[in-house]
């Protein structure tokens, strides 16, 4: 049987850029003052934004920062949208990423973007309490433009109670991780993991988004 693994591994992912909208909401987060949404290609990952400076830019929704080592990025993402069950976060420039219940969907905007990576199967695990195995569909489109799915097994284990500080806000939390693996290979494909509130919120995570982009460093940030 051919190797899934070695087929995600070889898979390459097309950039899924949007344009600048004109939207009210994006329109006024552009007028914010410089740094607040940063998207820092130097090589640095730092966000510069603070929880007091998004309130006296008067951003009310819920923010997501979101770092991409291997980009050296660091970049701000405002609650956009959301649709049956489904969140949009989007920066400045057109960047987005979408989640389900705080589990990574999708990017688009980021170079080489992850087109899809199944959802539910995590979020059931989550409500189960953890320590429970699954399967999630990753898709991707290769050189040729052409949409290629990928099976993983995976696993979620939590690893206990744990104080994690976002954007100066202290929160107890459930630390769990997921490891991934691609036609019963042995080694992990990737290892995710996870900071979950007592209702379910996903306050902070590292997840992965395909062989390029590698992983996003997300916290979620309410005012």
């Amino acid at each position: 049987m051919k190797r899934v693994f070695a087929a995600v591994c070889l898979l390459v992912l097309t950039a899924c850029g949007q344009g600048a909208s004109d939207d009210p909401l994006v329109s006024a987060v552009n007028q914010i003052r410089s740094g607040l949404f940063n998207r820092d290609t130097g090589g640095s990952v730092a966000f510069t934004a603070t929880r007091a400076s998004l309130r006296e830019s008067g951003i009310t929704s819920p923010v997501m920062i979101t770092r991409v080592p291997s980009r050296g990025i660091a970049v701000g993402l405002i609650q956009y949208q959301r649709n049956r069950g489904v969140t949009v976060w989007r920066s400045t420039d057109g960047g987005t990423i979408s989640t389900a219940n705080g589990v990574l969907l999708n990017t688009r905007g980021f170079g080489t973007d992850l087109h899809s990576l199944e959802t539910a199967p995590l979020t059931a695990a989550f409500a189960s309490g953890g320590d429970a195995e699954y399967s999630r569909l990753f898709r991707a489109v290769d050189g040729e433009g052409a949409l290629q799915s990928a099976r993983l097994y995976c696993r979620l284990v939590p690893l206990g109670p744990d104080r994690i500080d976002v954007l100066g806000r202290a929160y107890d939390t459930q630390h769990f991780r997921e490891s991934c693996t691609a036609d019963g290979g042995m080694d992990p494909l990737f290892e995710n993991d996870f900071w979950r509130g007592s209702d379910g919120t996903i306050w902070k995570s590292r997840q992965w988004a395909g062989p390029e982009l590698g992983f996003l460093e997300l916290e979620r940030v309410t005012n």
